[in-house]
């Protein structure tokens, strides 16, 4: 049955806000930003642009002085007839410019090299890549910016809000944006004159001296004359939602903290962009796969673990970067099991997202029902008892949603009479309300259920140079080839987990041990290397022959300093300094 028919007669039946409310493949309280594809390296000059003015992006001058779909082209004729611009006469020196904006300022669809192919995105070359409104609409970025920075303001409200004045924190919201360690290695220049509200008050020193790739950002940003506006109305707050995997997100926190205050200002800016890129990619990652295990522990307990239990799915770090057989396909291996197990996750959010509305609509059990922002683990927790019976009033929402999976079996009788036979077996009420939401799964179709590997792809930045994974035709596989997901140790990855680990133990004031390095990858990331993912078996040879391998890589890479075989004497060594002052600025974490 086509989508707008199973759409329409779920409308005709429940009514449409249940069915608006329903079928969609989001739930915040566990997962904050949308579920499917986002470009996770287009992320960072929306995050500037909300910690600078602590209120989503709307709409600005980009296609106003650049023209619709603009390509890098048009960007340099208007570039090369601004007045900080002069000898870009002819073809040849116009496509020179149009390589270096090409190369460090602007993206196409692709990475295509095109300078006739619409500009898709800016790169956060400097802070103001937060005036080019790129893309357009920053709902685009499927709320993976909003979700980053309540992540990192770490603040109490419903609502992201400006920081006051005398409230330690690395991560500052508002006029205080200077202080930003996210944002300060990219505001090479930046005054600020006027109120701090301002769209236009943010000027570039022409004093200041700064690199080429910067000051063309800085030059494009000038012919924009302003930031673009925040949104209005009840859309413009950045709503205060944080990753229901607690643990690895205050890890994730406290981890950019202790890198950018390491390196923010040390680190070449080529180098610190490239290791963002790897540090995103773990964060989210390990989020994403953080909340996958706790969502299946949630369908099979009804219960959530404490903070301090919450572990991620393990993956297995191929060390050789793909070139040894025997480490690829273990690598493979222990993903596929990953993903194996997270194809459960469209049924269980669709489980979340029945009982959330039901409890909303229930006269008793609304009044109970714990808030779901900023932290959504008692309301999950909440609605494990009600899926349980657990909570008083459980019974009468659980009869409710039986009814309605009678009514759907039986407008599904004759279409699909396997689902209306699933929907009417004898079952407990806990499974009724799995089985319903496993049908309407299946109502929408592949599609919409693949959405999750497509935000966990996006994730792991998936066949790119800094992403933890790669896709390659399964061995054997008919057409249509299956996609298999490696994960391949790249050396941006392996550069920013190693230098984070450094920067992470001069806090501590403890060596930076390769075996603590080992210990830390798997404890804090699931990233397993020299030890066997939990519910896998790798043999002791395979495990030697990749830590062999990580430690070859480890010393190319100028990253390993050995004066023995000692295990203890084995310590990670950082390419770039370390800043003297590297103490958490907001604690801890």
């Amino acid at each position: 049955m086509a989508e707008t028919g199973y759409k329409a007669r779920l409308r005709d039946l429940f009514g449409k806000d249940w069915r608006d409310a329903i079928l969609t493949g989001d739930y915040p309280a566990a997962v904050p930003c949308s579920i499917q594809d986002v470009d996770l390296a287009a992320v960072l000059p929306t995050v500037f642009y909300l910690f600078r003015f602590g209120r989503r992006r709307g709409r600005g001058r980009f296609a106003e002085v650049f023209g619709e779909r603009a390509t890098a082209e048009q960007v340099v004729e208007r570039l090369a007839a601004s007045s900080h611009c002069w000898g870009f006469d002819d073809e040849l020196t116009r496509s020179i410019l149009g390589d270096l904006l090409l190369g460090f300022c602007l993206e196409n669809r692709d990475r295509s090299e095109r300078k006739d192919a619409p500009i898709q995105r800016a790169l956060p070359t400097h802070y103001f890549a937060s005036w080019l409104d790129l893309p357009p609409d920053s709902g685009d970025l499927q709320y993976v910016p909003e979700m980053l920075v309540a992540l990192l303001a770490n603040q109490p409200g419903p609502v992201i809000e400006p920081t006051a004045a005398d409230l330690p924190t690395p991560f500052p919201v508002g006029a205080r944006f200077r202080e930003n360690l996210l944002l300060k290695p990219f505001l090479a220049g930046v005054t600020v004159a006027g109120p701090a509200g301002s769209l236009t008050a943010d000027q570039f020193d022409e004093s200041a001296s700064v690199a080429l790739p910067e000051w063309l950002m800085i030059r494009l940003a000038g012919l924009l004359e302003q930031a673009p506006s925040p949104l209005t109305g009840k859309f413009a707050p950045i709503v205060n939602q944080r990753p229901l995997a607690a643990r690895v997100a205050d890890l994730f926190r406290a981890d950019l903290e202790a890198f950018l205050a390491a390196y923010g200002e040390t680190m070449p800016r080529g180098v610190l962009l490239s290791l963002l890129e790897a540090a995103l990619a773990v964060g989210m990652t390990t989020i994403l796969t953080s909340t996958a295990s706790l969502l299946l522990q949630w369908a099979e307990q009804g219960r959530l673990p404490a903070k301090d239990d919450q572990r991620a799915l393990p993956l297995f770090l191929d060390a050789s970067n793909g070139h040894d057989q025997g480490l690829r396909k273990a690598s493979g291996k222990i993903m596929d099991e990953a993903v194996k197990r997270m194809a459960d996750l469209p049924a269980i959010l669709m489980a979340l997202r029945l009982l959330d509305y039901e409890a909303r609509h229930d006269a008793t059990l609304r009044d109970q029902l714990p808030p779901g922002a900023p932290d959504g683990h008692d309301r999950i927790n909440f609605l494990g008892d009600i899926r349980l019976g657990r909570a008083p009033g459980a019974s009468r929402l659980l009869d409710a949603l039986e009814s309605k999976a009678l009514r759907v079996a039986e407008a599904w009788q004759e279409d699909n009479p396997a689902l209306a036979r699933k929907l009417t077996a004898p079952m407990s009420p806990s499974m009724r309300v799995m089985t319903l939401a496993q049908a309407l799964v299946e109502l929408r179709g592949a599609k919409q259920a693949g959405k999750w590997l497509e935000l966990f792809d996006s994730c792991l930045l998936c066949d790119h140079p800094r992403g933890l994974a790669v896709k390659r035709a399964a061995a054997g596989a008919r057409k249509p080839a299956r996609d298999q997901r490696l994960t391949p140790l790249t050396d941006g990855v392996l550069d920013y987990l190693a230098h984070l680990w450094v920067a992470r133990a001069e806090r501590a004031a403890s060596p930076a041990t390769l075996a603590g390095f080992l210990d830390a990858l798997r404890d804090n990331y699931g990233f397993c290397v020299a030890a066997s993912p939990d519910g896998a078996t790798l043999s002791s040879k395979l495990l030697d022959q990749n830590r062999q391998r990580l430690e070859a890589r480890l010393r190319d890479l100028g990253l390993l300093a050995s004066v023995s075989d000692a295990e203890a004497m084995k310590l990670i060594q950082a390419r770039f300094p370390v800043a003297a002052a590297v103490d958490a600025i907001g604690g801890r974490g």
